[in-house]
C-alpha cells in the first residue's frame, strides 16, 4: 500500500476531498542529477494535490488523514498510461516495415498507433471513473493531530 498524509478539505457521503503536500527524496538520492522526476519537481511551482478519497470513518474538515492506494492498482494505471501508447508507437512505426513501406509512412503510422493508445488510455479511464478500486482510501487519521504543540507568542 502506498501511504500518504493529507488534510480533510470537505466531505460528502462517503468521500472526503483530501488535500497532500507531495514530498520528494531527490535530495538524498544519488541519482538525482540523471532523473527526470527531480526535473519536473525542480520546475513545477506547486506541490499540493487535491483527490477525492473513500472516507470510511466520517472524518471532519481539517482533520489530518493518512490516505494510500494499493500498489497493484497505481502498476494497472501506470501500464494503461504509459505502456499502451508506447505499444501503439512502435507497433505503428513497425508494422510499414513489413511491406517495405517509407518512411512517411512509418512516421504517420506511428503517430496513428500513439493517438490510438492514448485513445484507448482514455476510454479505460473513463469506464474506470467510479470504480472504487482507482480512488484512494482513507486508511486511518493520523495520530498527531492531539500531539501538536500550539505556538504562542508573547509581545
Amino acid at each position: 500500500m502506498i501511504e500518504e498524509s493529507g488534510t480533510v478539505l470537505s466531505t460528502e457521503k462517503g468521500f472526503a476531498d483530501v488535500e497532500t503536500i507531495r514530498t520528494s527524496s531527490c535530495t538524498s538520492c544519488r541519482a538525482r542529477h540523471g532523473c527526470g522526476h527531480h526535473a519536473i519537481a525542480q520546475v513545477s511551482a506547486s506541490n499540493r494535490m487535491r483527490m477525492k478519497a473513500i472516507d470510511t470513518f466520517d472524518v471532519e474538515v481539517g482533520q489530518k488523514v493518512i490516505i494510500g492506494i494499493p500498489e497493484d492498482t497505481l502498476l494497472q494505471a501506470s501500464l494503461w498510461v504509459y505502456l499502451v501508447p508506447l505499444l501503439g508507437l512502435v507497433g505503428g512505426a513497425t508494422l510499414p516495415s513489413l511491406w517495405h513501406a517509407s518512411n512517411g509512412e512509418s512516421v504517420v503510422l506511428s503517430l496513428v498507433g500513439l493517438l490510438s493508445g492514448l485513445w484507448l488510455a482514455k476510454k479505460k479511464s473513463q469506464k474506470e471513473e467510479n470504480n472504487p478500486d482507482f480512488y484512494p482510501k482513507i486508511l486511518r487519521i493520523s495520530p498527531t493531530q492531539g500531539n501538536q504543540i500550539p505556538l504562542v507568542f508573547t509581545p
